[in-house]
Order: structure tokens, then C-alpha cells, then sequence
């Protein structure tokens, strides 16, 4: 299914950039933002809802590709169900999914920004009824993070960073509550979440994660963009990050491994949302 909507994104045809974007469904709440834990990988693309609301295009292009069904010509299963593919300004293509069937505007060739293309709806491989949202720049021929051009949602509220872990085979020893333990290379787990509200249990991804080790940033995750290459789906940050070993299956984040040396080791994990917030969370162990 990845490789049938590169296809389609590699081939719509550019017309001239997005200058500035419209939110596809009024209200502006992501329900899933890019990176978050989909069934084990990493989504590169946003979900909003509710179900039946009004889709619209965040910027002015032509429609280049629209398909009305859950399943291709060839049989297979579209996991995006109805879908709308835009090319805009500048090589970039936006993809609107998961809409109710029927409610696609076959009738339309070029579109403005805030024409409704659809409703969010129930089509598609995934049982959730919200409408998904994927930005690809063709030239670049990379996934682009929507939220980072999109009008910014108000949030007062830091991630949550229910714990950091270092994970020695099968066991993860929590920081702060484990006082010590042996010299030697250990992958650092942190279970994170970007609530809304107080009651959010939505799997949503932070912006940016940084991981600090005596002082020195070791690792920096940025989820502003992500390269399909060779089968794998590449995210940013200092290094390029393959996504299929980011999470665990229970979906706390795999940071990397490090070598602990001797002696006090200070660990701090800083995470950021796209409002700015910002949440640290670590501590000191003793490494004999």
C-alpha cells in the first residue's frame, strides 16, 4: 500500500508551493500527529475528525489522482480508503484519506484553498472515523510533517513522560528508582505521550526528543520529516533513524544504545511539543 501512494505522490504532476496551509478539518485537533504509534510503526502522516466532517483542501491545486472505494482495480485492499490526491505550488502533493465513500467531488479538476473535497468517514483498512492527512514534497520526495505548516493548536500542556528506562535484555530498569547497576552498553526506553486534555490517551507524538548524558546531547529526534528508501521509512533528527526499531511493542520509544562508563551517570530526556512545551525527565545512577 506504501509503495502504490509513493507511486501516485511521485507522479502527480507540480503545477507552481504552499505558501501557507488550512487546517483539512475545522477545529485543528489532531486526533494522531506525525510519528505516532500506529500498530507498531510510525505513522507519517495526521488524523482529524470528527467522522462526517467536512474535508477541506489546505491550499489551492489540482486534483491529480482521486479513487471512491476500498479496493484498488487489482483486488487489493486500499488502506486509505477514499482518498484525494492534490498537487500544489512547487511540487507538493497533500493526500486527504479515510473519506466517505460517495462524498468526493468528482466533478472538480482544479480546487482553492477551503474547497471541501469529502468527508471524514469509515473507508479505508483502519477503524478509526477520522479523515487522514499526508504532505509529500515530490521534489525532495519526502513525507513532511503537516502540523509544522499548519496554523498552530493551542496547547498549554507539557508531553507526559511516564518514565525512562534502561533496558538490559528483558528487563527495563526504571531511572530514579534503580540506584545502580553494571558497567556496559544499555538502550535507553522512554514511554511518552502528547496529551490535549487531561484525559487524552491518544498515542500522539511529541516534536522533538532529546536525550542528554552527562551534560552532552547524545541524540536528537526531530519529527519534521521522513524518507521512504529501500523499503524502510527514514525519520529526522541527528541521525537518520530507521522506523521499524523505534518502538517497542508495547510502544515506549527506543532512544539507542549507550555505553555506561564507571562512575556517576547523569541522564536527562527533554521533550518538546509544537507549542513549545516542554517536559525533562532522567536521573542520577551510579555505574560500578
Amino acid at each position: 500500500a506504501r509503495r502504490i501512494l509513493v507511486t501516485i505522490l511521485a507522479c502527480a504532476v507540480p503545477v507552481a508551493g504552499l505558501r501557507s496551509l488550512e487546517w483539512p478539518v475545522s477545529g485543528g485537533a489532531p486526533v494522531l500527529t506525525f510519528g505516532s504509534n500506529q500498530a507498531g510503526r510510525f505513522y507519517p502522516s495526521m488524523t482529524a475528525g470528527p467522522e462526517g466532517a467536512p474535508v477541506r483542501a489546505v491550499g489551492a491545486g489540482e486534483i491529480s489522482f482521486l479513487f471512491d472505494g476500498d479496493r484498488m482495480p487489482s483486488g487489493l485492499p486500499c488502506l486509505l480508503g477514499s482518498f484525494v490526491a492534490l498537487s500544489h505550488p512547487d511540487g507538493m502533493v497533500s493526500v486527504y484519506g479515510r473519506l466517505e465513500r460517495g462524498s468526493l467531488p468528482r466533478y472538480l479538476r482544479s480546487v482553492s484553498a477551503g474547497d471541501v473535497l469529502g468527508r471524514s468517514g469509515s473507508s479505508g483498512y483502519y477503524t478509526s472515523r477520522e479523515a487522514s492527512f499526508t504532505l509529500f514534497d515530490r521534489v525532495k520526495r519526502q513525507y513532511l510533517n503537516p502540523q509544522v505548516l499548519l496554523p498552530p493548536v493551542r496547547d498549554d500542556r507539557a508531553p507526559l513522560v511516564r518514565g525512562v528506562f534502561l533496558a538490559a535484555g528483558d528487563r527495563l530498569l526504571p531511572l530514579g528508582e534503580t540506584r545502580s547497576v553494571r558497567q556496559g552498553t544499555y538502550e535507553i526506553v522512554a514511554d511518552i505521550q502528547d496529551p490535549l486534555t487531561p484525559t487524552d490517551t491518544r498515542p500522539r507524538a511529541p516534536y522533538s526528543v532529546r536525550l542528554v548524558i552527562d551534560g552532552k546531547e547524545v541524540v536528537r529526534y526531530l519529527y519534521d520529516a521522513a524518507r521512504a528508501d529501500s523499503g524502510r521509512l527514514l525519520f529526522f533528527g541527528s541521525a537518520r533513524r530507521d522506523s521499524k526499531d523505534y518502538f517497542l511493542a508495547d510502544g515506549r520509544f527506543r532512544l539507542g544504545s549507550f555505553l555506561l562508563a564507571r562512575g556517576r551517570t547523569t541522564v536527562v530526556l527533554i521533550v518538546s511539543d509544537y507549542a513549545g512545551n516542554e517536559r525533562e525527565a532522567g536521573g542520577v545512577i551510579l555505574v560500578e
